[in-house]
C-alpha cells in the first residue's frame, strides 16, 4: 500500500467521494466527543478525515503513502486538531491504550491482518471500537454500468482493491465475532475533471504509462458527454459503516 498510490495521488482527491455526515452522528452516539482520540488509519488525502475534524477531538491521521499523506495536510489545513503521521496501518507509533476508536476508510483491504490485529488491540482504549467505512457505487443508472464495465475493460492489474474475497468473512475472522452495519446514500457530483480523476484514482486502472492510458481517458470523455447534465454528472453510492470491536478472550 506504500507506493501504490504514488501516481494517482492528485486524482484521488479530486475525483473521490467523500462520506455522509450521517457518520459524525453515529460517532457521537458511540460516545465520541471533543475529549475522544480518533485514529484514521489509512487516512489517504483526507476526505474521511476532515470530516472527523468537525468533532473538535483530537484526530491522528495515519498514512504510510508520502504523497498521499502531503495531499491530506493541504486538505486538512483548516483543522489544527488534526496531525498526520507518516506511518502504516501495522505500525502506527501510536502509544499503548491511546486511541478511543479507530476510523478505517476504503482501506481495510489493503492491511496485513495479522499485524494490525495485534497493532490495532495494542493502540484501543479498553473497550475502545473500530469503524471500517466503504463507498460501493450502486449500479442504478445506466451511467454506472457503463462506467464500471469501462473501468474493468481498461484494468492493468489485480490487486487487494477488486480481489475475491469475502469482506463480511474477513471482519469476522480479524474481530473474532459479529459486528453492527448500518448503510448510508450518498451522492457525489463531479464535473468532467473530476469524472476522469475518480477513474484514474483507482488502483488498478491505466496511468500515464500505460499503452491503454490515452484510449481510457478517451473512452472517459466519450461517456462524460454522454450522460451530462449542466456539464455534471451524479454517481449514487452506498457508504457503508460497520462498527466492530475485539471478542475479548
Amino acid at each position: 500500500m506504500k507506493t501504490e498510490f504514488d501516481n494517482k495521488t492528485k486524482e484521488y482527491a479530486l475525483g473521490r467521494p467523500s462520506y455522509p455526515t450521517e457518520v459524525l452522528k453515529t460517532l457521537r452516539k458511540l460516545g465520541i466527543n471533543e475529549h475522544s482520540t480518533i485514529a484514521d488509519i489509512g487516512a489517504g488525502t483526507g476526505l474521511l478525515t476532515s470530516l472527523l475534524g468537525e468533532l473538535g477531538c483530537r484526530v491522528l491521521a495515519i498514512e504510510p503513502n508520502d504523497f498521499m499523506l502531503q495531499e491530506g495536510i493541504k486538505y486538512c489545513w483548516n483543522k489544527e486538531n488534526i496531525q498526520f503521521i507518516n506511518a502504516p496501518a501495522e505500525e502506527t507509533t501510536l502509544e499503548d491504550n491511546s486511541v478511543d476508536i479507530i476510523t478505517i476508510a476504503q482501506a481495510f483491504h489493503w492491511f496485513d491482518k495479522a499485524l494490525c490485529n495485534k497493532e490495532f488491540q495494542r493502540i484501543l482504549k479498553e473497550d475502545g471500537f473500530v469503524m471500517i467505512l466503504f463507498n460501493e457505487m450502486q449500479q442504478d443508472s445506466p451511467l454506472e454500468k457503463e462506467y464500471t464495465s469501462v473501468l474493468y475493460k481498461y484494468k492493468v492489474k489485480t490487486n487487494a482493491a477488486i480481489s475475491n474475497f469475502d469482506p463480511d468473512k474477513e471482519k469476522l475472522h480479524f474481530f473474532g465475532q459479529d459486528y453492527t452495519k448500518l448503510h448510508y446514500d450518498h451522492w457525489h457530483t463531479l464535473t468532467e475533471e473530476g469524472f476522469v480523476a475518480g477513474a484514474l484514482s483507482l488502483s488498478f486502472t491505466p496511468t500515464k504509462s500505460d499503452s491503454s492510458y490515452e484510449a481510457f481517458i478517451a473512452e472517459l470523455h466519450d461517456l462524460f458527454s454522454k450522460y451530462q447534465q449542466n456539464e455534471t454528472i451524479t454517481f449514487h453510492y452506498k457508504t457503508e459503516v460497520c462498527i466492530c470491536k475485539f471478542a475479548q478472550e
